[in-house]
């Protein structure tokens, strides 16, 4: 255990109050003496290991206000000891390792097998759908309505109404594309009004035939 003894140099007493980080002491140095043969300063004497800490670490001390006169080393421990306050240390953010994502693959599906058309269906195609069709017949209104079909249908025949003008012309393009029409009975009625001198029957179905 360490008995250490302050001097206040050019006073013969001092009180104050020390601090040191968070730790605070009252000190009082007296005993000074001012003569013309010599000047003792004032000074303060423990041996308790907190009072030298602050002493030592504050600011009077470091600036040379306070001197240290002696020290002294004596059997026996102090019951306190001076353990300095540690510095907080900042925290530091864990690091956080991202382990790379393998993007997962869906598993490939066989390619679907192209449908190969059949002769049926290929007929039924030809023949029309829906409300067009009438007993595997294509049911339009007149003529000029087929010949559309014709051109819309087959654009790669290069039907044009010109070209199948006539009966033996048209009766040979449905041939040709597989396709039979009826026309409906509405268009049957009007062409019996034009032909009223003629001998067309009332509610005649025409047909063509492939």
């Amino acid at each position: 255990m360490k008995v250490k003894t302050y001097g206040v140099p050019d006073l013969t007493e001092w009180h104050g109050k020390l601090k040191a980080g968070s730790l605070e002491v009252n000190v009082s140095f007296t005993g000074g003496t001012a003569s013309p043969s010599g000047a003792q300063p004032a000074y303060f004497m423990t041996k308790d290991p907190i009072v030298q800490f602050v002493i030592e670490n504050s600011k009077e001390y470091k600036n040379g206000f306070i001197i240290l006169v002696m020290s002294q080393d004596i059997a026996g421990e102090h019951p306190r000891m001076a353990v300095p306050k540690p510095a907080p240390v900042p925290e530091t953010p864990a690091t956080v390792v991202k382990e790379p994502v393998t993007p997962t693959t869906p598993a490939e599906e066989p390619p679907a097998e192209a449908e190969h058309p059949t002769d049926e269906t290929q007929d039924e195609t030809l023949q029309g759908d829906g409300d067009d069709a009438d007993g595997g017949k294509i049911k339009v209104a007149d003529k000029p309505d087929a010949i559309e079909y014709l051109k819309e249908k087959f654009p790669e025949k290069g039907y044009t109404a010109v070209k199948l003008r006539s009966k033996t012309a048209f009766e040979a393009a449905c041939k040709e594309c597989g396709v039979e029409f009826l026309f409906s009975s509405n268009s049957n009625c009007a062409r019996q009004s034009s032909r009223e001198r003629g001998s067309a029957l009332a509610g005649e179905e025409s047909v063509f035939t492939a």
